[in-house]
């Protein structure tokens, strides 16, 4: 019974092994060919502590993969022709004291990517027609970062 239990033991230890090894040669080609593939849209910032947990949002389910009867050939599918993507606007990234702030610039103008607060600072988001301002404030000081979308450029304040 020992016996069967300790090759059960080292059966199990070398399977993790070889899971593990394996997981790691794969890893970085499956990245690479499925993560930096996705385009991130901007989006519209909300106001939300650095300390706060953040939102979790839900990823789609992937589509299932056709199953085959075993004995079957499978016809490999056909690629169809590679899209040449769209321009990029020029991605404009401000670093602060309270942060980080991204905008794209463009000739509609500009537009929020993301606004980070490090610890303990809160992010404040302004809008009017021709700016964005993003405040990132601890107690009553912070600083503010402008996008002025007529003159095509950032700038900060710092109170």
């Amino acid at each position: 019974m020992r016996r069967a239990l300790r090759y059960a033991a080292i059966w199990c230890g070398a399977t993790a092994v070889a899971v593990s090894v394996s997981w790691f040669g794969v890893r970085g080609v499956l990245r690479d060919e499925f993560v930096d593939d996705v385009d991130v849209e901007p989006f519209a910032a909300q106001t939300i502590a650095a300390d706060e947990a953040p939102l979790t949002l839900t990823s789609p389910s992937p589509t299932p993969s056709p199953s085959r009867a075993p004995g079957k050939p499978v016809k490999s599918p056909t690629k169809s022709p590679v899209k040449s993507p769209a321009p990029r606007k020029p991605l404009k990234v401000v670093k602060v004291k309270g942060g980080e702030v991204a905008f794209t610039l463009g000739p509609e103008g500009c537009r929020l990517v993301s606004a980070t607060p490090v610890s303990g600072y809160t992010a404040k988001v302004a809008r009017a027609t021709g700016w964005i301002r993003v405040d990132l404030v601890k107690g009553e000081h912070g600083t503010g970062v402008f996008c002025i979308s007529h003159e095509q450029r950032t700038d900060t304040w710092e109170y």
